[in-house]
């Protein structure tokens, strides 16, 4: 089980480490062919489908899915999974029709709502009824993708988005050399989404006919266990919905697209950073669900203990880093247009940095429905921060008020959720404080030294930059491994590397 979760989290990161570095690349190009407020039209779109906006409504389906299908692969039982696995493909099915054509009918009041300029009127109305007719497959999709994880397929699946987005950006190069209409990149973003949800119909379908499983209606308690899940995940979804993805959409109604354009350009690198580092734990759900039918609370104590700690001192480098060089990378990526809101983009960092501290636990908890609604209580708390910092500081900082409002309020239910994961685990609180602060200082120390030498060097450029990240890195990650791991995670360490490179000694506790 570890070999394969290690093998699913490296492919993950990988495949979709290629395809964010895509995502990045295509974005100036939107903006220098079609200009800021277009790609802000192209954005706006993209928030009515099951990956967008909406998307927090989806009743959690591929992540439900995802654990119905490693359930039945421990305990077994592949008669109850066929019914929960169709139980959520009725689910898909429903919703997926509902929002079609809620988003049909109400399309004249959206683009009223959005401040559309005249010219685009018609072009961003094509745009969102396209979009409302690709999520009657795109929802379905969403159970097709969870049997696939579910079944630990994770290497198809990302090759799968890879393929996808390379056809999309290709599309994309073409449309803008060879001058087509902005809305084209819309619907090749459209075309290249179904295709992938096709593809994963293909492999859900594949992986299921190697098995027994038989889809038939499920019991009533079954149907109620099933949904009480599925609320659940929604409700959390919801919750960090109302603080993500609607961003843009109140940008467009209160300000206007070419703000919902600059929001998304200082949000897209941190929010792809956080889309990648979130892949270390894409494979985690279906071994936790598998441990979690074990009844063994040392073993999955220990596992979620040493998660929740090495993951940030993992990934927190590269991103301290990325913020400390947010102008410097802005100035290479996009460069002088929006030059003046860079420091931003380092700001919006700070939410990346937080959220490594919460995804191995929120990821290992979605198994355990208490814990899990005590959580969604924090993320309502969250909300609330969110929308007082936001809307006191609007009339200062216009669309960067929903970046600082997203700042503050993680940073201060961060030290909350941190607590619930180690009283869930029985962990020794000091230790577990003592071992982030030392991290956090480790880290303090290095982001000082690093913005020191960029006030030596004002214009690295982008070999400059990749040399100093890489130097930020190797020495944080050095300095980590000696001041903040104790002698058994280190032990662990040895272990992972021993279990995987076929050492016959045993593996140490992870």
């Amino acid at each position: 089980m570890l070999k394969r979760l290690v093998h699913n989290t490296v492919v993950s990161a990988i495949v979709f480490g290629l395809v964010a570095v895509l995502g990045v690349i295509v974005i100036p190009i939107i903006i220098r062919t079609w200009g800021v407020a277009e790609f802000g039209l192209i954005v706006l779109t993209r928030l009515f489908l099951s990956s967008g906006l909406i998307g927090v409504i989806d009743f959690g389906l591929s992540e439900v899915t995802t654990q119905v299908v490693a359930r039945a692969r421990e305990h077994r039982d592949l008669k109850l999974g066929g019914s929960q696995i169709l139980l959520l493909l009725l689910v898909s099915l429903l919703l997926g029709g509902v929002l079609t054509l809620f988003i049909w009918f109400t399309t004249p009041w959206i683009v009223a709502q959005f401040k559309i300029e005249p010219g685009h009127v018609a072009s961003f109305t094509s745009m969102l009824l396209a979009t409302a007719l690709c999520n009657l497959v795109l929802f379905p999709a969403l159970v097709a993708e969870g049997v696939v994880k579910g079944f630990e397929r994770y290497g198809s699946l990302r090759i799968c988005e890879f393929l996808t987005t390379a056809l999309y950006v290709a599309a994309t190069v073409y449309a803008a050399q060879s001058g087509q209409p902005y809305e084209y990149v819309a619907y090749y973003f459209l075309a290249s989404t179904l295709l992938r949800a096709v593809i994963l119909f293909g492999a859900a379908i594949a992986a299921l006919s190697r098995t027994s499983v038989r889809l038939s209606l499920p019991a009533r308690s079954v149907s109620r266990e099933v949904m009480t899940r599925c609320i659940l995940v929604m409700q959390g979804k919801l919750v960090g919905g109302i603080i993500a993805p609607i961003q843009p959409f109140l940008i467009g109604m209160y300000i206007g697209p070419q703000s919902v354009g600059i929001y998304d350009t200082l949000v897209r690198i941190p929010r792809l950073a956080k889309v990648v580092a979130s892949l270390l734990t894409s494979a985690l759900l279906p071994v936790v669900s598998r441990l979690d039918q074990r009844n063994d609370p040392k073993q999955f104590n220990r596992f979620g203990e040493t998660g929740i700690i090495l993951l940030p001192i993992l990934t927190m480098p590269p991103f301290v880093a990325a913020a400390v060089m947010s102008r410097e990378i802005m100035q290479i990526w996009i460069g002088p247009q929006i030059m003046s809101y860079a420091p931003w983009m380092g700001v919006m960092f700070i939410v990346t940095m937080s959220v490594q501290y919460l995804i191995f636990g929120n990821t290992l908890f979605m198994t355990r429905t208490k814990t899990q609604a005590r959580l969604n209580m924090l993320l309502m708390i969250h909300i609330v921060i969110w929308a007082a910092v936001t809307a006191v500081t609007a009339h200062l900082f216009a669309e960067r008020a929903f970046i600082l409002g997203q700042v503050v309020g993680t940073v201060v239910i961060l030290p909350w959720q941190i607590s619930t994961f180690i009283r869930e685990l029985d962990a020794d609180p000091k230790r577990f404080w003592r071992i982030l602060s030392v991290h956090w200082a480790v880290l303090l120390v290095a982001a000082l030294l690093l913005a020191a030498a960029l006030h030596v060097m004002p214009e690295p450029g982008l070999i400059g930059l990749a040399l100093l990240m890489t130097a930020f890195c190797a020495a944080t990650w050095a300095a980590q491994y000696f001041l903040v791991l104790g002698r058994e995670q280190r032990k662990q360490i040895s272990g992972l590397r021993r279990s995987l490179f076929g050492d016959r000694a045993s593996p140490a506790a992870l």
